[in-house]
């Protein structure tokens, strides 16, 4: 009689050894971190100052506490110093300390040296992440050619793409991951730019990946897009260009604003995921952080954080096999 009881101990005891709870991946354009140029437009608009060392903290806790992330994709980080020639964000090194010895980042580093010290014109997309939940095996800058298209450019800022593997309790299987962090050039009346920059970044990801000898079918396409299929202003090409390579956009009319425009309705932050990468998603899907629906609470929200919500998704850690 006690063999089916010790047998169901041993399930238990197996599950909470080797279950692991998924990995969470945010991303969240941060607004001019380490540059001038914050409160341009919408709500809270006006002066925005360099952030301070307790507003660094407060944007921490948010990460870790709640947020709860282990990666996050942030956009509009400005190159602003040279440490042993290596280019860096002074504010991201001060958050990156703030969120603890466990955390890590790597920031993009296309752009002219000559550029250092102009604040506003150099700025790079990043990643942060949690060294005890996943690890970042490679990185790269994807240095595509930044095409004109009518008198616009296609990106703000070259991609940034980083390999990431989450840190299993099992070595019988393997979440491995890419992540495709960007910023398309603003151009909401004129927006056949950011058609032109998917087509090139879909196009170009499997020579990048062999150049850097990495084979991956997992793929996430992620960022500020400054694109909003759900504004009469914009096409919806670049989605359907998207979903026919079987790309899923989990930023969806429902998740609402994720920019503090005027009038909340600017759905400019997307998370395009792959066919493959779905099969690691418990519930495809994502959601938003929105602190408030009140103007003026938002706009104090601003003053510390951003402009923009931040988006999240999950990502299994173990299959489902590694549990049953």
């Amino acid at each position: 009689m006690k063999k089916p009881f010790l047998s169901l101990l041993i399930i238990v005891i197996t599950f909470s050894l080797f279950a692991k709870d998924p990995i969470r991946i945010t991303t969240w354009n941060i607004e001019h971190l380490g540059s001038y140029g914050r409160g341009l437009g919408g709500i809270g608009s006006g002066s925005l100052g360099f952030r301070t060392d307790a507003q660094l903290q407060d944007i921490a806790s948010f990460i870790k506490d709640t947020l709860k992330s282990d990666i996050v994709a942030i956009q509009e980080v400005a190159l602003n110093n040279y440490v042993y020639g290596i280019k860096i964000n002074d504010k991201l090194e001060k958050l990156v300390e703030y969120l603890g010895e466990d955390w890590e980042y790597v920031i993009g580093s296309t752009g002219g040296t000559e550029e250092i010290g102009y604040l506003s014109r150099n700025m790079q997309n990043a990643f942060l992440w949690n060294t005890t939940r996943v690890k970042l095996i490679k990185s790269f800058d994807l240095e595509l050619e930044n095409i004109l298209v009518g008198t616009t450019q296609a990106f703000s800022r070259l991609p940034l793409a980083g390999y990431f593997e989450a840190l299993h309790a099992t070595k019988t299987d393997r979440t491995d991951f890419l992540l495709v962090n960007v910023h398309l050039k603003s151009g909401q009346d004129n927006n056949e730019n950011h058609l032109a920059a998917m087509v090139i970044i879909e196009q170009s990801l499997s020579p990048f990946l062999k150049a850097n000898s990495i084979k991956e079918s997992d793929r996430v396409i992620l960022g500020d897009f400054n694109d909003n299929p759900y504004d009469e202003r914009y096409f919806d090409f670049l989605y359907q260009y998207m979903a026919d390579k079987k790309y899923t956009d989990l930023t969806t009319e429902d998740i609402g604003a994720t920019r503090m425009d005027n009038n909340l309705t600017s759905i400019i932050d997307h998370v395009l995921v792959n066919s493959s990468m779905q099969l690691e998603m418990k519930d495809v899907q994502a959601e938003k952080y929105m602190p408030s629906l009140d103007h003026n609470e938002l706009a104090q929200w601003r003053k510390t954080y951003s402009d923009h919500f931040p988006i999240t998704f999950e990502v299994k850690v173990l299959k489902d096999k590694d549990v049953d």
